[in-house]
């Protein structure tokens, strides 16, 4: 194992960029202890921002505007895990710096330099919008309403991402990112995993073809989730994943239990 991952249940209530110190009192020594037998800790955040005026991270975007908008100008409410939720428009050059320092080590408390991140859900996916994702006519900086920049929007976040946890090291660590959204380009700021898919003979096969693909555009550090995210497959379908998963280059096993199919030391090296 390389890398212990942390999905939505180790923050405060998924308010991402924070720790539930029930289950994770001292984060930092944490991540020093699994650091000591060559390990690295990588904990998620998405794009959605919990809608509670006692969460600083919501706080503050709400009072600078920072919050994607309506086509009538009034802040986008949407339905994700924390339950009313709102999402930055990292079009606006602005807000995407200012997320990028959300990483820095004095603003992401209970972070260390050994902690790396995981951009989820940053389609982006929204419950309740049409096509679980976001309405078309919202509008973004610059007056660009999300049908003309959808696809842009989840390669913002891990490219903004990536630069706050390069300034993190001052430059000295390229840092590693997994994202579920990506675009042309995003090859060069994170790695990709193809996404919840199932525990299905034809999700296996079409596995292979899509990492193929991705690999021909320039986006080789790809995986797929090794057994099938949903439902449970049986003997003789693990076995096949396993088989095929050897040629990954990200091995992503089955239920969010990751494992990297690349020494990471190198990555960062």
């Amino acid at each position: 194992m390389d890398v212990i991952w942390l999905d939505i249940e180790h923050t405060n209530g998924k308010r991402y960029l924070t720790w539930d110190t029930g289950k994770f009192p001292n984060p930092e020594k944490l991540q020093d202890d699994i650091a000591a037998f060559g390990r690295k800790m990588i904990t998620i955040s998405d794009p959605h921002i919990k809608k509670d005026d006692g969460y600083q991270l919501y706080a503050e975007a709400k009072s600078r505007g920072y919050f994607v908008k309506t086509k009538d100008g009034s802040d986008y409410e949407g339905w994700c895990w924390p339950g009313s939720s709102m999402w930055l428009d990292y079009f606006n050059p602005e807000i995407y710096q200012w997320y990028s320092t959300r990483y820095s080590l004095e603003n992401y408390k209970g972070s260390t330099g050994n902690l790396f991140i995981w951009n989820d859900m940053n389609e982006p996916s929204v419950f309740n919008g049409p096509e679980v994702t976001f309405p078309k006519d919202l509008v973004h900086h610059g007056g660009w309403e999300n049908r003309e920049v959808h696809n842009l929007y989840g390669m913002l976040q891990h490219m903004s991402t990536f630069d706050g946890l390069i300034e993190r090291s001052n430059g000295h660590i390229r840092p590693f990112i997994l994202t579920r959204s990506f675009f042309a380009g995003s090859q060069r700021t994170t790695a990709v995993w193809t996404g919840d898919n199932a525990a299905q003979w034809s999700h296996l096969k079409i596995a292979v073809p899509m990492l193929l693909s991705l690999s021909v555009t320039g986006i080789g550090f790809i995986g797929a989730d090794v057994g099938g995210f949903f439902f449970n497959p049986d003997a003789k379908l693990l076995v096949r994943w396993y088989q095929v998963r050897s040629f990954f280059f990200f091995f992503d096993f089955n239920d969010k239990i990751f494992l990297l199919g690349w020494c990471f030391s190198t990555i960062l090296s």
